[in-house]
């Protein structure tokens, strides 16, 4: 399927309201499907959640198809884990069966898990047979993903002797602070560093209803969009600051680029701001990964000389964004320099290149919604639009406010 998208000649003034927190509720329905007494003040309608929450609803027996999503297979696979008598296997779509999910396995089965690969050597599918896990200490080396800790500090309170993690080094801390601070909404007590966690078992919680925030990294697709367009203002309900994402950081990091926030009683109100054009810009973003797609695209489309550090993770995501940001670049016959955890640009062409066959989403939906906002430039085709519908279902609907 291929969608057209027009050119856009106008400043825009638009509002609507984003999708909850794929991350926050991802979080809170694992905290849930272990503690009963735990609710969630709203639901996540992206595919990846929809998918989290019937798996963990899933028979204790059997096969479960848990979609595309990274979070969803390794939130579960933790979970089952600590299901004493169940027997279950969990596996997803090639591509995600073919992500990382080793360390996550074998720190489970360190910890007297019973976890097999069914197929090939550290993929999914996984079969897993549910143990009470007794927990201890554990020493994970250098993490490559957030969300392995992640998962393992979510179920850490069922164990009966808690869980002392620690490591070398990890990616992405910010989502182990959000974590943190769901437990700690929960009442239950985390105690996180810079290089370990310790929780300890809990029996039981109290009645508790979790605040699942409005999802910042959605944020981002709208300040490219605005900074790339002739000017107006987009009213994004029901954000709030201080914020438990990471990702609300993207606010700051579009500043230079001409975007403007504030707070106010409707919600965060984003408005086009005069800058004067950067030399050179470098980021970091190690704690906030989510947020490249929409930057280094802005920074691109607005032939602004940098350099984005700390993208250790993104050629592990649903593709190979790296990649996948070189290809719309070459496409556009910019010319990058990249690496496993970088990508620079200190020239421009005179004139873009104006792509005239179809752009690939490579089935990964941030890559599709940070595509979208070329058409400040010129008109595009997209493949697979549908891909949105990971985080992001209501992407396109709102999209057609700007048009």
């Amino acid at each position: 399927m291929e969608m057209e998208l027009s050119k856009i000649n106008r400043p825009i003034e638009a509002e609507f309201e984003l999708p909850l927190s794929k991350s926050m509720a991802n979080r809170g329905l694992l905290l849930a499907a272990l503690y009963p007494e735990i609710t969630l003040t709203g639901i996540s309608t992206a595919k990846d959640s929809v998918f989290l929450r019937e798996t963990l609803d899933a028979f204790a027996h059997g096969e479960v198809h848990v979609g595309a999503g990274g979070t969803t297979l390794r939130f579960a696979t933790a979970y089952w884990a600590t299901r004493e008598g169940s027997s279950i296997t969990l596996g997803g779509t090639p591509e995600l069966n073919q992500r990382s999910i080793a360390p996550l396995v074998d720190a489970l089965n360190a910890l007297g898990g019973d976890i097999t690969y069914t197929n090939a050597p550290h993929q999914a599918p996984l079969h897993i047979k549910g143990r009470n896990l007794k927990g201890g200490s554990l020493q994970l080396g250098h993490v490559k993903s957030s969300q392995f800790v992640t998962a393992l500090m979510l179920i850490a309170p069922t164990m009966r002797d808690g869980l002392q993690l620690e490591w070398d080094s990890v990616v992405s801390q910010p989502y182990l602070v959000m974590t943190a601070a769901l437990l700690r909404s929960a009442r239950i007590p985390v105690t996180l560093t810079k290089h370990g966690v310790t929780i300890p078992y809990v029996e039981s919680v109290d009645p508790v209803q979790l605040m699942i925030e409005r999802d910042w990294s959605a944020v981002a697709f709208w300040c490219e969009a605005l900074a790339l367009s002739e000017g107006g203002t987009i009213t994004l309900p029901e954000f709030v600051d201080p914020s438990n994402q990471g990702d609300s950081k993207v606010v700051h990091y579009f500043e230079p680029l001409g975007i403007a926030h504030v707070f106010t009683d409707q919600g965060l109100v984003l408005s086009k701001k005069s800058v004067l054009t950067p030399g050179h810009l470098h980021y970091n973003l190690q704690g906030e990964p989510d947020l490249a797609q929409p930057l280094i695209m802005t920074l691109l489309l607005k032939k602004i000389p940098f350099e984005v550090h700390g993208l250790e993770t993104l050629r592990g995501k649903e593709c190979d964004r790296i990649a996948a940001i070189s290809e719309v670049a070459r496409i556009l016959g910019i010319e990058l320099s990249t690496g496993e955890a970088h990508i620079k640009c200190s020239s421009y062409p005179k004139e873009f290149t104006r792509p005239t066959a179809p752009l690939d989403t490579h089935n990964d939906h941030r890559v599709a919604m940070s595509l979208a906002p070329l058409t400040f430039m010129f008109p595009i085709t997209i493949q697979d639009p549908s891909v949105v519908e990971k985080s992001y279902p209501d992407f396109w609907r709102h999209w057609t406010q700007l048009v």
